[in-house]
């Protein structure tokens, strides 16, 4: 099997931006001590109970039991189930002036809101980030505007890999009514939402509301696409939300099952605001949330792992083939490189929309991010800010000849003793974290998991007697990867 071509194809395409840039405006990126609340500039919380009149179980609070900072550049958002029975969780806004504790005016018209999430699956939990109208305290609702980013309530259908987004908004008449546009989106490849953080943004314009994941485009409503009846009132400032609540009786969801998991926790990485900005002609573009994991697409990535810059006027001309024996022989190609926090990383592709490259060994971990930009003949890059981790699972490809099979990775994390950025391994090094591998559920043994000897990738074998099903998962220092399967001869 040829493996040159995984340095130069990735495995996903971000939505293309034109004609301007990105300017991040606003952000939290959670990375503060153990157990430190949301920043008080930032975020407000809302209080009680019952999800206004949604007739929901949970009770909101401002406990550190519900909601904290882990130390570790996430904010996590807790649902807790007590001995009576009693739940209580946390739901938090950037608000609007003079409402709620602790209240900041922050709020956006027009723009990229995004946010990096691992989400909680469960009968009954119902986790959401979304936005309101900021007349909302004067308008009320459906008036002044929801905006729902993402929903998940695929446990109503048992479907871990289910997002829901909506707009609601009113009728053009006085009368009261809810009037709403949906649109779902199932995550590729068998992947769940529970098992990895994914990006969910909206992109809002004068008459135009766009939803992605993971930088692919799902659905664009406009005026045209409500009803005949509604209104759109989408062109205005809106707040942002973040909440886990849980459902009732009253509720579509329904109740968790006496015997369901608790606590379940909605874990956010960051929340960031974009406004599109004029740029110099030429000048290098990385568009939001465009720096991934070159194996998975996904924005987990590792020290040592290979990993892709989307934008616009990366690079004047495409560049591959930047390897030699294994080696990535050069960090600049074109005139092009990255920089990762002072550091120009060995690059493999460049080319005008994409460029790949090496994060090097020394990259800093979370809780802090590190900035990327790239700089070419047009000038240096906006800063695009990456959360690293030590281990970031994912696979460009597998085979089984038998029960023989051999998966080529990407994120295995330390192996034993240092290499320079850009060059291989030359023999065989295991991984520091010990790595657990399971299909269908089912654990499966792992013969070898490390550095791919001669490459600048990872490389983990494994045997498996079944029929090769569609999916694995692999757990590496507490991080998930999901990755298909496929035997000789399958296409």
């Amino acid at each position: 099997m040829r493996l040159t071509a995984l340095f130069v194809l990735s495995s996903i395409a971000l939505a293309a931006q034109t004609g301007t840039g990105w300017q991040l405006i606003w952000s939290d990126e959670f990375n503060a001590a153990t157990n430190t609340p949301p920043d008080p500039a930032k975020w407000n919380f809302d209080l009680g109970g019952g999800g206004w009149g949604n007739g929901e179980l949970e009770t909101y609070t401002d406990s550190a039991a519900n909601i904290f900072q882990d130390g570790h550049g996430h904010l996590v958002i807790r649902a807790i189930r007590d001995a009576s029975g009693n739940f209580t969780s946390a739901r938090i806004r950037t608000g609007v002036a003079n409402s709620g504790k602790g209240s900041v005016d922050l709020n956006w018209q027009y723009g990229r809101i995004e946010a990096r999430i691992k989400l909680p699956f469960g009968q009954g939990v119902w986790p959401a980030f979304w936005m309101l109208g900021n007349d909302f305290s004067t308008a009320s609702w459906p008036f002044c505007g929801e905006i729902d980013i993402l929903e998940n309530f695929g446990s109503k259908i048992d479907n871990a890999s289910l997002i829901h987004s909506t707009l609601h908004g009113p009728p053009q008449n006085s009368n009261f009514a809810n009037l709403g546009v949906s649109a779902d989106y199932t995550l590729q490849g068998g992947q769940k939402l529970t098992d990895d953080f994914h990006l969910f943004a909206v992109e809002t314009a004068p008459d135009s509301v766009t939803f992605s994941v993971d930088g692919l485009v799902y659905k664009t409503f406009t005026p045209a696409s409500l009803p005949a009846n509604a209104k759109w009132v989408f062109n205005k400032p809106f707040f942002i939300l973040l909440n886990l609540a849980i459902g009732g009786p009253k509720t579509f969801l329904g109740s968790p099952a006496a015997d369901a998991p608790f606590p379940q926790d909605m874990v956010i990485d960051y929340v960031r605001v974009y406004r599109q900005t004029p740029v110099a002609q030429s000048s290098p573009v990385i568009f939001p949330g465009g720096v991934v994991n070159a194996a998975s697409g996904l924005g987990s990535i590792a020290p040592g792992s290979l990993a892709t810059v989307y934008g616009q006027d990366l690079s004047g001309s495409v560049e591959g083939g930047l390897f030699a024996n294994g080696a990535f022989v050069t960090s600049s190609s074109a005139g092009v490189t990255v920089n990762v926090n002072g550091v120009n990383a060995p690059l493999t592709y460049v080319s005008p929309s994409q460029i790949n490259f090496q994060l090097p060994w020394e990259t800093q971990l979370a809780p802090d991010t590190v900035n990327i930009t790239v700089a070419n003949a047009g000038g240096v890059s906006n800063a695009e800010p990456v959360t690293i981790t030590s281990t970031a699972p994912s696979v460009f490809a597998t085979q089984c000849a038998g029960t023989n099979c051999t998966a080529w990775g990407n994120g295995f994390g330390r192996k034993g003793g240092p290499v320079p950025n850009g060059s291989p391994y030359t023999v065989a090094s295991a991984a520091t974290n010990s790595c657990a591998l399971s299909i269908a559920g089912a654990p499966v043994p792992v013969s070898y998991c490390g550095a791919a000897p001669g490459l600048v990738i990872d490389q983990l074998n494994f045997t498996y007697s079944g029929p090769v099903p569609a999916v694995a998962n692999l757990n590496i220092g507490g991080a998930v990867g999901t990755f298909q399967i496929r035997s000789i001869g399958q296409q």
